[in-house]
């Protein structure tokens, strides 16, 4: 059970509740607005927010709201409130101390435009404030308002807040690596995507949890490999996919630091087709993805010989400033063309293709031609 650190109380239950409102937005974003609703209904505030400037992701806004106008959260999102006195006023304050930062009556022969063009139009008669984060990272705040005719914000009601301070300040943190979790999936699902090769992702479970669009037309075309119905990767042909199977279970508990048990290769037959279709099966990790993934993850990557693998050339000379010579060749690469087999089918001598080469090495940042195919296979290029 939570600790309050509250004496007993006939509201105790009920600031239980609400802490448990709390928690339940940390992991859904659409709960903070009932959070901020419930707050106020707890002290009595005719509206408020959780607005957030979070310097890293360059993202401002409100977390959650209740009772504020749209152009009120227009302003924080446009940056607008480091204008506003009241955001002012509540920067200097420590973190999780809570307090009444305006009382409009007083502050009306200090700053009479603030108060005729904000706070009258608004009714809001007083303002309590709290930070929950203020650093280099990212000022979290949570602001209260109450109407003219209300009663000031007492010690009593700031130190309910300063009690349910440490509860927003776990939730919140939460909240944001959620946020940050849900933004490298989307970011991860969208390079994916992108792929110009076929990418099929098995999870620890056995069960394919993703497939690209090349991968699913290559599976429309190429009989030899299927997902079945649970959702489990199927070849033709049962001893192959018997050898599937092992090669998979053995990627998936695979030592990461152990080059020898890196990748792994195999052919797969369908008696419609001349040529097998090649699999490349690769443990998954943050070497290949950018981000952390579930461990005994597997990642397949799959190449039809008889569907011709087509890089959009504008996009690499675009990218790495390639001449279209040499978007040429690095295409021809990736579709497992020696530099002989180049030199043959663009016209140019073997030196021409080997100088080509050293040109895309320099542009790409790379020493061999595994460098530049496992580049372009793996994502990194970002295809519009």
């Amino acid at each position: 059970m939570i600790n309050l650190d509250l004496p007993i109380s006939p509201n105790s239950a009920q600031i239980m509740d609400f802490i448990g409102e709390i928690y339940e937005a940390s992991y859904n974003p659409g709960h903070w607005d009932k959070v901020v609703g419930d707050l106020c209904r707890l002290l009595n505030a005719r509206s408020g927010g959780i607005f957030m400037d979070d310097h890293e992701c360059r993202i401002r806004g409100m977390i959650g709201a209740h009772g504020l106008p749209s152009a009120v959260k227009a302003a924080y999102r446009f940056g607008m409130s480091k204008y506003d006195l009241t955001f002012q006023l509540q920067q200097r304050e420590p973190i999780g101390g809570a307090r009444q930062i305006i009382n409009s009556r007083e502050i009306q022969g200090e700053h009479p435009l603030y108060y005729r063009i904000i706070l009258k139009p608004n009714d809001i008669g007083f303002l309590a404030a709290m930070n929950v984060y203020n650093d280099d990272e990212w000022h979290v705040g949570i602001g209260l308002h109450r109407s003219f005719q209300a009663a000031p914000f007492s010690s009593q009601d700031c130190m309910l807040l300063h009690t349910l301070y440490p509860h927003f300040k776990r939730a919140l943190r939460i909240h944001k690596e959620f946020h940050r979790l849900r933004t490298r999936q989307e970011m991860l699902q969208s390079s994916l995507g992108r792929f110009m090769i076929g990418v099929i992702i098995i999870g620890p479970d056995g069960m394919v949890s993703y497939s690209n669009p090349v991968a699913e037309a290559i599976l429309s075309q190429h009989q030899a490999l299927a997902i079945d119905n649970q959702g489990r990767l199927q070849a033709y042909y049962s001893q192959e996919n018997q050898r599937l199977q092992t090669l998979v279970a053995q990627l998936s508990i695979a030592d990461r630091q152990d080059v020898n048990t890196r990748n792994r290769a195999i052919g797969l037959n369908h008696p419609d087709r001349v040529h097998s279709l090649n699999l490349m099966l690769v443990p998954l990790d943050e070497s290949l993805t950018g981000e952390p993934q579930p461990a005994g993850s597997v990642s397949l990557y799959l190449c039809d010989p008889d569907s011709t693998f087509n890089l959009p050339a504008e996009a690499l000379r675009s990218l790495y400033d390639m001449t279209p010579a040499e978007a040429g060749v690095a295409i021809a690469l990736v579709n497992g063309q020696s530099p002989s087999q180049i030199s043959e089918h663009h016209g140019v001598s073997v030196d021409t293709v080997r100088s080509q080469l050293k040109s895309i090495y320099h542009k790409m940042g790379v020493k061999k031609q595994q460098d530049v195919i496992r580049i372009l296979l793996s994502g990194v290029m970002q295809v519009g």
